[in-house]
């Protein structure tokens, strides 16, 4: 077949791809291989090595990203939207500036945030499904959702001076939350980026077949207990074979394996509402609750794994996402305080236990299709019941104040607040109270 003609049998599928004429499709097939075509690349970052991914088997993937935000009013708040877009057309990372794109809905009002007011603005979310072409591996995934949220925060305070870090939260999503958003939006994004790379807007004619990409869940749980997540399209790895320089599996040879396999989705409104009520019910006894309740459903998973396997071990409850900061900071404290705490009848509300006990061991069960991650999950209820019933002070003991002289260690209450409140503790400007006494006893005024 001559060069001509393979050129034109390109274009052509450009043109069956994308829906552009012939003309803009010669156009677009040309700029394949050109990393800055569109926009000019940032000023004074060198080019990543591979920018387009198109080297060494880069696979197209897509992240789903919620932004919440303090938002101005009217229209400079809802151009946030194409600004966001705009922002994910150049990523920066630690080699250098390579090419992204993004899809955002919204923003929609929102009461779901911690953030403190800002005068002439309002909370807003946003759903960002922001697409590259990488090698997936566990290490550049974590990069490219880091990255992907660095443009996005930069963007809106650069924007908006009086936006702060304090006012805007990107986390990343599990892929059925940003399909069931994207659903309610019937598909249409709000924003789009303007000038994205044609690699990353229609079909590259090289890769073959012009069929829909068929989408698959970023998390599953195996019938181990053992959590997997996604580093490319059905390519699946998890912490143990990553740090150990395993290949990923595919979703169909992990589904063989050790199937059947649980799809990890968003708790149910329900269930955080019936865990919210108990924790507000609860009162100053809810945090140690909390701690206990999780500790005594651990073991009993840990029994039940022992007459199975011999292993008195499960990771039953952290399989949704042990490799986040929250399930880490969750597994310590229950096999640290939890343990503690279990014969403290005093500090601790049986009701409250019970319901913990029984919604959360719902969320994990192997004999369900669906598991709910449980370290965010039970941070959502808590925040809630905070929110409810007046703060932390409302939900936990003087064991868990800072700056009392009967509080736990300063790295557990903190490990706890940031944990069940999603945020560092604040510092109360106040000395312990050991502190205290000890300055007035040495003080020679």
């Amino acid at each position: 077949m001559t060069k001509d003609r393979t050129r034109k049998l390109k274009i052509r599928a450009v043109m069956a791809a994308s829906g552009r004429t012939y003309s803009e499709a010669a156009i677009a097939l040309e700029q394949w291989t050109v990393p800055d075509a569109g926009r000019r690349p940032p000023t004074g970052v060198p080019m990543a090595p591979d920018p387009l991914g198109q080297a060494d088997s880069g696979e197209l993937f897509t992240a789903p990203l919620m932004v919440v935000a303090m938002l101005p009013r009217g229209q400079a708040g809802l151009d946030a939207a194409q600004l966001i877009a705009d922002a994910c057309d150049y990523l920066i990372s630690h080699e250098g500036w390579y090419r992204a794109r993004a899809e955002v809905y919204g923003p929609r009002p929102t009461r779901e945030t911690g953030m403190p007011p800002l005068g002439g603005h309002m909370p807003a979310m946003l759903l960002v499904r922001v697409s590259a072409r990488r090698r997936w591996s566990a290490d550049t995934l974590h990069a490219f959702l880091r990255d992907a949220s660095t443009a996005i925060l930069t963007a809106l305070v650069n924007k908006h001076p009086r936006i702060t870090e304090r006012h805007v939260s990107v986390r990343a999503l599990p892929q059925e939350t940003g399909q069931q958003i994207v659903a309610v939006q019937q598909g249409k994004p709000d924003a789009l980026t303007t000038e994205a790379h044609p690699s990353l807007t229609e079909l590259h004619p090289l890769d073959g077949g012009l069929e829909e990409a068929e989408e698959y869940p970023f998390r599953v749980v195996d019938n181990r207990d053992v959590g997997w997540f996604a580093v490319g399209p059905a390519r699946y790895t998890n912490t143990s074979l990553q740090s150990g320089g395993g290949e990923p599996q595919s979703l169909a040879a992990l589904d063989a394996d050790r199937g059947p396999l649980r799809t990890v989705v968003p708790v149910p409104q329900e269930d955080l509402e019936r865990l919210r009520d108990a924790l507000a019910a609860a009162g100053p006894r809810a945090t140690a609750s909390l701690l206990v309740a999780l500790y005594r459903l651990a073991r009993h998973h840990a029994d039940q794994e022992y007459e199975r396997s011999e292993r008195r071990q499960s990771s039953r409850l952290y399989a949704g996402g042990d490799d986040t900061w929250e399930t880490q900071a969750m597994r310590s404290l229950i096999w640290g305080l939890g343990v503690d705490l279990a014969d403290k009848d005093r500090r601790l509300d049986e009701q409250a236990m019970q319901e913990v006990m029984t919604i959360v061991d719902q969320w994990v069960t192997p004999e369900a299709d669906l598991y709910v991650e449980v370290a965010g999950s039970v941070a959502r209820a808590f925040q809630a019941a905070a929110e409810h019933a007046g703060g932390w002070e409302a939900l936990a003991d003087r064991h868990f104040q800072p700056g009392d002289r009967f509080a736990h260690s300063p790295n557990a209450v903190e490990g706890a607040y940031a944990w069940l409140m999603g945020e560092p503790m604040p510092s109360t400007g106040r000395e312990p109270e050991d502190a205290q006494r000890l300055k007035r006893l040495t003080d020679p005024g």
